[in-house]
């Protein structure tokens, strides 16, 4: 009945059941495959190394699985961002339009986020648009804590060695992975980079904007 409290403490035991998960699953791989084997496997190593152990009925339950928590996750990513994004909508932070669509607001959010999805898998494989993704993630990430230390400090009482030591480490995750891609694949730095700037710029001259036609 606390979410001051209860909403802190759920993400935390979340990420830890998530990062106990996800090393489960690691060492199972590990166990069951030799490095080159993972390699080749690629994104398919745990449906690989099911198979020692249930032979083919391992491989096509891991496949079933990962189709069933792929689509799951989808669905559940295009609604809370349609969410967030009417809410910075209806605040005048993002621009919008209609364009003759019926309905509520989240629902044409909805449709521009799909739309956009869809434009991503056109031009992008998906180890590209996971890489456009974490690149993304990771700089609005040290940009909102940035935001926290310098502007709400005070106001949401925040722990400085908290913030700062989330900084640091979004910093040092960010710079490794793109020093990586750097050398393996230039083009998702550099388009992450465009995309960067055209959204700097256009929420600029659209703030801009809006000032002046409330003045």
């Amino acid at each position: 009945m606390n979410p001051n409290k209860n909403v802190g403490r759920a993400i935390m035991i979340s990420l830890l059941l998530c990062t106990l998960v996800y090393v489960l699953v690691a060492l199972a791989v590990s166990v069951n495959l030799s490095i080159p084997e993972i390699i080749a496997a690629k994104d398919f190593s745990l449906a690989e190394a099911s198979k020692p152990a249930f032979s083919k009925y391992g491989l096509w339950f891991t496949v079933g699985i990962a189709i069933v928590a792929t689509i799951s996750g989808v669905i559940a990513s295009l609604f809370a961002v349609s969410r967030m994004t009417a809410m910075l909508t209806e605040i005048n932070l993002i621009p919008h339009k209609h364009f003759g669509m019926p309905g509520r607001l989240q629902k044409h959010m909805l449709v521009y986020t799909v739309v956009i999805a869809i434009i991503l898998t056109a031009f992008f494989d998906l180890s590209r648009i996971a890489s456009l993704g974490a690149i993304f993630y990771l700089t609005m990430d040290v940009i909102l804590q940035w935001g926290v230390l310098k502007n709400l400090r005070k106001k949401v009482k925040a722990n400085i060695l908290i913030v700062t030591t989330a900084i640091l480490l979004d910093l040092v995750v960010l710079g490794a992975f793109v020093w990586i891609k750097a050398s393996s694949d230039p083009l998702v730095i550099v388009v992450s980079t465009v995309l960067m700037v055209l959204v700097f710029v256009g929420e600029r001259w659209f703030l801009q904007w809006e000032t002046n036609e409330k003045s």
